[in-house]
């Protein structure tokens, strides 16, 4: 399992455009069925979970799939305290992911919309 930076040194181009583009291949081992889980987590897709992950299990083994989900489940805790107690980036980290950020075109995301998708008190 790679991230942006471990990904280079390992000699994989990573496509960070993938992150929000789904019609691109995300470059790095076993990255369609990485991307696969994450939109269908993403999308709280339960019922077709069971079928995907028995897909990445084939493909990634059953260790990998349980590391790849639990890193999206501490990346999505850690954003949501950040987020929630008002915690800006601070200047090296905005700094050092600018591009990064411009890339995946993380920054136009609408929390709006995503509180009102899991919001199930309405």
């Amino acid at each position: 399992m790679l991230l942006r930076a471990s990904s280079a040194q390992e000699g994989h181009n990573a496509d960070l455009q993938s992150v929000t583009d789904t019609s691109l291949s995300p470059g790095v081992p076993q990255g369609d069925c990485l991307a696969e889980l994450t939109e269908t987590t993403i999308n709280g897709d339960w019922l077709h979970m069971a079928q995907i992950r028995g897909r990445a299990e084939a493909t990634m083994g059953p260790q990998q799939v349980v590391d790849a989900l639990t890193v999206a489940a501490a990346f999505n805790g850690i954003t949501r305290v950040a987020d929630a107690t008002g915690i800006p980036l601070d200047d090296n980290t905005a700094a050092v992911t600018q591009d990064m950020r411009l890339q995946t075109g993380i920054e136009n995301f609408a929390y709006a919309s995503k509180s009102a998708r899991y919001d199930k008190l309405n």
